[in-house]
């Protein structure tokens, strides 16, 4: 099977979204964008000058992809929201994201009417990663998060699978069974979502198709989306640049916030503000409590993750060595602690952290998953925390690079299923 994110689709979303934000209107409306991003007290601090750009490209870029695929009467699947720069179809795409992305998962959508039927075609590998279909009503200019009015999730849709490992689902606003989500009048987005516990696990393919297209129905023009990527932005860009303020409250740096529980109950999640120097490092230390997936990440002061591509921005259950007592401690420093857990600041100073848990069991204790986050100088790390040497450390980073190559292959995952 061939790679399920390398797509034409995607081929032609992307290649139509970078012509759109190099127009003259749509750079206009980027700058105008910026100024506004220039009055918050984030792009003040060294951090948040140095990434402010950054952001904002990857806030633009995101909301072209959006647009790109903005037809109700012929959506297609596409992957948006990842911040990495990729360089495949020929040509290089620079990340598009929102805010706290998570590298190991991939998030696909599509636009739909809420009045319209539709089919969606599902087929999974022999050993998925975590999956979920989401159906939101959209808010206004895109900007804010989506009421959610339905999901699937693998262990429901699993069941109904043929032999090799395929179902379809439909969507519309009449009620249906187990395989149908059931929508309501308005523009709506349904977004997917592949959480890999292991960067070896292949996304599942996915498509779509309107069984209803409106009668007389015409393709939009390039100038048409243009002027809705320029009319949207300065609300989504507000939207995004002010997350970080009601994210958990702005919290004082160097503590977790949580564990807070994601809606529909399917996992919980803790965050909060770092601040490091040169020569200290952020010891968080969390117990897994047995869940399916569990991954932990820092993003810069904007909530946009730095690469994660070669450095070591992130780290999820399989990349992680344990402590004795089964718990986990991740020390962020900006250089090399030598210990197992680094998370790589990436030349930040400050920024976001954030810490998944999927799959949780029902009897987990959730006051015991933060156990420690204490800030101690590189040379004072306690000895019981797990070391690597240098021919570990290249190893760690070579199988990362090695996992996120996949993702552009054209035959990534090949040996998955």
């Amino acid at each position: 099977m061939t790679n399920p994110l390398y797509t034409r689709d995607q081929q032609a979303a992307e290649m139509l979204a970078l012509r759109l934000i190099e127009r003259a209107d749509v750079r206009a409306a980027r700058e105008a964008a910026r100024r506004h991003l220039l009055a918050d007290p984030v792009s003040r601090t060294g951090d948040g000058a140095l990434r402010l750009d950054n952001a904002l490209d990857q806030w633009v870029l995101a909301l072209a992809m959006r647009e790109a695929n903005g037809d109700t009467a012929d959506p297609r699947v596409v992957w948006n929201v990842s911040n990495p720069p990729r360089h495949w179809f020929g040509h290089v795409y620079h990340g598009a994201a929102v805010a706290v992305d998570n590298p190991d998962n991939f998030n696909r959508e599509f636009p739909i009417d809420g009045s319209g039927q539709y089919q969606i075609d599902i087929r999974f590998s022999a050993d998925p990663p975590q999956f979920s279909i989401v159906i939101e009503m959209e808010p206004e200019h895109h900007a804010g998060l989506g009421h959610n009015i339905g999901a699937l999730t693998l262990q429901q849709l699993l069941p109904h699978c043929d032999p090799h490992n395929a179902v379809t689902l439909t969507v519309g606003p009449q009620p249906g069974g187990p395989l149908h989500l059931q929508s309501q009048p308005g523009r709506i987005q349904i977004y997917t979502r592949d959480s890999q516990v292991d960067w070896n696990q292949r996304p599942a393919e996915v498509a779509v198709r309107r069984l209803d297209p409106p009668a007389g129905w015409q393709p939009r023009s390039e100038d048409a989306i243009a002027a809705a990527i320029i009319e949207h932005m300065p609300a989504w860009v507000a939207f995004w640049s002010c997350f970080k303020d009601d994210f958990l409250g702005y919290p004082e740096p160097n503590r977790l916030v949580g564990p807070n529980g994601r809606d529909g109950n399917w996992g919980y999640l803790a965050g909060g503000r770092f601040h490091v120097a040169d020569d200290e490092a952020l010891l968080v230390t969390l117990d897994p409590v047995d869940s399916y997936y569990t991954g932990f990440q820092i993003t810069d002061p904007w909530t946009i993750a730095p690469d994660p591509m070669l450095r070591l921005a992130s780290l999820n259950k399989s990349q992680t060595c344990a402590n004795a007592d089964g718990t986990v401690t991740y020390a962020i420093a900006l250089a090399d602690p030598g210990i197992a857990n680094w998370i790589d600041c990436c030349g930040l100073h400050e920024g976001w952290m954030m810490a998944r848990w999927q799959g949780v069991p029902a009897d987990a204790p959730l006051d015991g998953m933060i156990r420690k986050v204490t800030l101690v100088a590189l040379d004072a790390i306690p000895p019981h925390v797990p070391r690597i040497d240098l021919s570990g450390r290249r190893a760690q980073v070579a199988a990362r690079a090695k996992g996120f190559a996949e993702r552009t292959d054209p035959q990534g995952w090949a040996d998955a299923g």
